[in-house]
């Protein structure tokens, strides 16, 4: 089926709107479509009047998007198109997985609108293959309002963003400019309960910084390039290996987690790679390493720092070649695993001392994934301490976390984490009684550390008080003389001109 240019069919002038919707000249060439609909909704213009060349008139960037729609019922194609050329992109239509994947290899795409039910019956992972064929391209699922609720369809069809048909031209042009909670909030079923979207594949928060990495995560998951993954202990590497692993099509292959720093310097060597009958003593039948045992799925090496740097050869290896052999043996078995790295250590520092090689670092950091610390996305504190409850069962008998225990949570710095929060409501739920968390069911440490960060804050503040003080007096007994006062201090004269602007300090006397 060929595709077909924005519609002309609904043409209005944009002149006739000029006059009431002002828009900085400053902010036209920043503003996205999505934008535009908001304004143009706020002044209760009617969408349907205003086409692709109305809305470049009044001042807003078309979409100029190709988008391919992928829908068994011709009616819900039909309207899908029509909004979509409302938004100024061009269109083309599939009826089957087999032929939308035969004009994927035809022609590059933005974005795929994929009816849920059809791609939720297919037999094949209709979206894993859209996105071998065209990586970069943006996956949307469509789904009835009446439908079954998304949550009770397999994982693989979870992760993607949704919109509720029939389609909604300010739900549409969000998701295509890329706002996934968007996309969440319109697919929401008639009569579902909306709630703001916060776990992803395991992952909680809503920060902007969680957002990239749910994003991040979503296109690895379908490629298998090797991952790092950077992080403070306690900020969920390990979480975010699992929903690499969950959201891309290898799923059904085995997880295999290695902890690099926990094994035996002297059977680390044959932990990873296996060994053969007879390969040393006590080795009295043959066993398979933990990297081939992963078969087709993944392996997460985690705390890769702390791998022997002579072991780290044999790892670039069977990267490099797809194949390792075990200990003992003089033939190599095929190894097709995609590797997830992770390290709280800093490797470009490792490798200029000599503990980690180069090599194996780029070999491993074809995409790098850089956990914040909880200290930096302090406001998803709120949903992991929620989450956290209802793990532990807390949230269905009504217990819930005081405002005042919840603010000693959002001043605290938790050097350990996420870990550290899950303790410390544990710790919390364990200690407390009645229905909320109050301040004294907290970890003693976390408040004592609390109340050091607080007299700290408090002592520098008197000390900033008295210096205030002492360069008054000397300015006052040297009548505003800036440099003789600085010498009565004995401070130097920049020091006294930086604190006079620190303090706002202004006197009338001349400069010095």
């Amino acid at each position: 089926m060929s595709c077909c240019h924005p519609d002309n069919n609904f043409r209005h002038q944009p002149t006739g709107l000029s006059g009431s919707i002002n828009v900085p000249s400053s902010q036209t060439k920043t503003l996205t479509l999505s934008d535009a609909v908001s304004i143009l909704n706020d002044h209760k213009v009617p969408l349907v009047q205003l086409d692709a060349e109305s809305i470049v008139g009044l001042g807003f960037a078309a979409m100029n998007r190709k988008v391919l729609v992928v829908d068994v019922d011709e009616a819900s194609q039909k309207q899908c198109a029509r909004v979509l050329r409302d938004c100024a992109c061009q269109v083309c239509a599939a009826n089957s997985a087999d032929e939308a994947l035969a004009m994927l290899e035809g022609q590059d795409f933005n974005a795929v609108l994929l009816d849920f039910q059809l791609v939720s019956q297919a037999a094949q992972d209709l979206p894993a293959a859209i996105g071998r064929a065209q990586p970069a391209i943006n996956i949307i699922l469509m789904l009835d309002a009446i439908s079954t609720p998304p949550s009770q369809h397999p994982m693989r069809l979870l992760g993607y963003p949704l919109l509720t048909k029939p389609l909604r031209i300010e739900h549409l042009t969000r998701v295509l400019d890329g706002s996934k909670e968007e996309a969440s909030t319109a697919a929401t079923p008639v009569g579902a309960k909306s709630a703001g979207v916060t776990e992803f594949a395991g992952l909680v928060g809503v920060s902007e910084q969680m957002k990239k990495i749910h994003r991040l995560i979503s296109k690895v998951a379908l490629q298998r390039h090797s991952v790092l993954i950077m992080g403070e202990s306690g900020t969920g590497k390990e979480l975010v290996a699992r929903a690499i692993h969950k959201s891309g099509p290898w799923r059904n292959e085995p997880f295999v987690p290695v902890d690099c720093g926990s094994l035996p310097p002297a059977l680390i060597e044959s932990e990873l790679f296996g060994h053969v009958k007879g390969a040393f003593t006590g080795a009295s039948q043959a066993r398979q390493g933990l990297l081939a045992s992963a078969l087709a799925g993944t392996v997460f090496l985690d705390e890769i720092g702390e791998l022997p740097v002579e072991l780290q050869s044999r790892l670039l290896r069977a990267l490099q070649e797809h194949e390792i052999r075990p200990v003992g043996s003089n033939t190599s078995v095929g190894f097709e695993a995609r590797i997830v790295a992770a390290t709280n250590q800093d490797l470009e520092a490792a490798i200029k001392r000599g503990a980690f090689r180069k090599d194996l670092f780029f070999r491993l950091n074809v995409v790098t994934i850089k956990m914040p610390s909880l200290r930096d996305r302090k406001e998803d504190i709120p949903e992991l301490a929620r989450h956290f409850l209802v793990r532990l069962g807390e949230e269905n008998t009504g217990r819930r976390i005081s405002d005042d225990a919840l603010g000693r949570l959002m001043s605290y710095d938790w050097p350990g984490n996420v870990r550290e929060l899950e303790n410390c409501i544990q710790h919390a739920v364990s200690l407390g009684s009645g229905p909320f968390i109050q301040i004294q069911d907290l970890p003693s440490t976390m408040l004592y550390r609390l109340a050091r960060k607080s007299a700290s804050r408090a002592e520098l503040s008197t000390i900033q008080a008295l210096e205030q003080q002492a360069i008054r007096q000397a300015l006052q007994a040297m009548g505003g003389d800036r440099a003789r006062a600085a010498k009565l201090l004995g401070i130097g004269k920049t020091t006294i001109y930086r604190k006079l602007k620190e303090y706002g300090i202004e006197l009338g006397a001349a400069e010095a």
